[in-house]
């Protein structure tokens, strides 16, 4: 037990290390004291609290998912896995690191079994994906005209971002209705993929099993509707805040002329064109999908101060928060002698 909880703690500064580098090494970090003598602190506590409120929504959606499944989900440590969730998937790309550290934490810190783990999260994606993929709809299609007008030139990739995020809403509503439909486009895919000499890479059984444990998941949530509804409206709420920030970053800067729902509808395609791109935290892509797409609303003399301020807080402070949090429970824990929060 000694030796499993060493091992952890040098998982943790390693990252924590792997951190310090990320944040130093940014070429933003260099723009920082320009960028604090044009703020309005107001707006800035704003975009900040909305922030924290992600974080705090994402803890309450983990334990509303999970404290009918285990009496070992707690308010307090669902608190943590939030933490836990929002650092590795800051720091892994495609933030594919979130899910499995979760689960991980669940086994190691609070012994739940692997299933319990498996199940919150992935009822947690399947809300997620579905909520997410509308919402980019939605906000897409309130400004439509907007975006093939003003960016004619990227639109191939705001629409790939879009189906990226829509097909997996979709996939998820047929399993809901229709297992046999997804099954046979599984049988097409396997199909084409023996034509294209892929197949190897493909094994149909593993994905079978795959799709079982999906439609129980997605059955089970079916089953309890006011669970189902509480974390849908929780998860429009967690996303409406954290594009919100955009907005309060734009207010800070002294920003006018564009409207709440303006920011709050770019916002959301600059998520969808950062989801498929295979970086930790959508480093570069981030940045660049902000500039190009926020320079139609924001003055060009403060709009890389706004990108600078919009990712110290949604990723570079996001991260580090959540890191040193991290750290200082792990350090605790050691001394302690004990794996509970």
């Amino acid at each position: 037990m000694k030796k499993k909880k060493i091992i952890g703690m040098i998982i943790i500064v390693a990252f924590m290390i792997i951190t310090f580098h990320i944040f130093r090494k940014s070429e933003e970090i260099a723009e920082f004291p320009q960028l604090i003598k044009r703020l309005n602190w107001g707006y800035v506590y704003i975009a900040i609290g909305l922030m924290l409120l992600y974080i705090l929504i994402n803890g309450t959606i983990i334990y509303i998912a999970g404290k009918k499944i285990s009496k070992e989900v707690t308010f307090k440590r669902s608190m943590y896995l939030s933490l836990v969730g929002q650092y590795y998937s800051l720091i892994t790309p495609f933030a594919s690191g979130g899910q499995p550290a979760q689960i991980y934490a669940m086994k190691s810190k609070f012994n739940m079994p692997l299933s319990v783990g498996t199940t919150i999260t992935v009822k947690k994606f399947i809300i997620f994906q579905v909520v997410v993929s509308l919402y980019a709809v939605v906000m897409f299609l309130t400004k439509i005209d907007f975006i093939l007008n003003k960016y004619s030139g990227i639109i191939l990739f705001i629409i790939i971002g879009l189906l990226v995020n829509l097909f997996g809403g979709i996939l998820i509503v047929l399993l809901s209705y229709s297992k046999s439909l997804v099954v046979k486009l599984l049988d097409l895919v396997m199909i084409i993929a023996k034509k294209l000499h892929l197949s190897k890479y493909i094994h149909r059984d593993k994905v079978l099993e795959h799709i079982e444990d999906y439609v129980e998941k997605i059955d089970d949530i079916k089953n309890h509707k006011a669970t189902m509804i509480s974390l849908v409206v929780l998860t429009i709420i967690q996303l409406t805040a954290f594009f919100s920030i955009t907005y309060f970053v734009y207010l800070s800067l002294g920003g006018k002329g564009a409207s709440y729902m303006d920011i709050l509808a770019i916002q959301t395609i600059v998520y969808v064109v950062v989801s498929f791109i295979p970086t930790p935290g959508g480093a570069g892509a981030s940045e660049g999908s902000f500039y190009v797409l926020f320079k139609a609303f924001i003055a060009k003399d403060v709009l890389l101060y706004a990108m600078v301020l919009w990712r110290l807080i949604t990723y570079y402070g996001n991260m580090i928060l959540s890191g040193m949090i991290l750290l200082i429970v792990k350090i605790i824990d050691y001394i302690k002698g004990k794996g509970s929060v």
